[in-house]
């Protein structure tokens, strides 16, 4: 696939139904990943969701129309943070859409990060434009998904690898890529060891509450190409 050609729907309608139909794929396909892992217990958020992110990605429409360079005072009061970063990507997407840019991983992240210029209280992630999961989960999800693995394989390796290398925690850090060197869910009793290991991490009072943001991004970040390393 080439990876500079886009997702060009036939009108800026289906663009924005497209962009918030991905956003709540990515919710969708997390919430229901089995085995259920106590990694990512987390509340749904997809039901009920379409018409925020709806908001979102017209703030990023208004945003464009309006001229404004760096921040998106129109975004919806109610950002949780659980819903910054997929917020922040669709409002990147209606920008995008209304100025004619493709929409590509990379331009996505790059703008996303721009908006949190005149924001407070916004994840470090979502400022430095997504770099965990675009140097880390994004690229074992994408291989995956392109070798014609399901969703949930994708999700799960994608998520040893941000644990193997980005978990606070020594010993979860060691364990992830213990798990990785005896090639992870796609190893021998792959599934099996990574239930295992959240158990002990359960055991371990373990949490990371980011993580389940991460993997939401990087499971809406894949149904795109990704395009030019830098925004123009």
């Amino acid at each position: 696939m080439n990876e500079t050609i886009a997702l060009r729907p036939d009108s800026r309608a289906s663009a924005k139904d497209s962009v918030v139909d991905y956003t709540l794929a990515s919710l969708e396909e997390l919430e229901q990943l089995h085995p259920a892992l106590n990694l990512l217990a987390h509340p749904s958020i997809a039901q009920d969701s379409h018409d925020f992110f709806v908001r979102c990605y017209d703030a990023g429409v208004r945003h464009a129309q309006a001229g404004a360079a760096e921040t998106v005072a129109a975004l919806p009061d109610s950002l949780t943070h659980e819903q910054q970063g997929s917020g922040l990507l669709c409002a990147a997407a209606g920008r995008l859409e209304i100025l004619g840019q493709p929409l590509t991983h990379n331009r996505l992240c790059d703008l996303a990060g721009q908006f949190c210029a005149g924001m407070a209280d916004v994840d470090s992630e979502i400022r430095s434009g997504f770099y965990t999961v675009r140097s880390i989960s994004l690229p074992v999800y994408r291989r995956l998904l392109r070798d014609k693995h399901s969703y949930g394989i994708c999700l799960q390796q994608a998520l040893l690898h941000l644990l193997a290398w980005k978990s606070d925690s020594p010993w979860a850090r060691q364990q992830a890529q213990r798990l990785l060197w005896q090639g992870g869910v796609l190893g021998d009793n792959g599934e099996f060891a990574l239930m295992t290991l959240d158990d002990e991490l359960r055991e371990r009072q373990f949490a990371w509450p980011g993580l389940w943001s991460l993997l939401a991004v990087t499971g809406f970040l894949a149904k795109f190409p990704a395009g030019p390393l830098f925004a123009d």
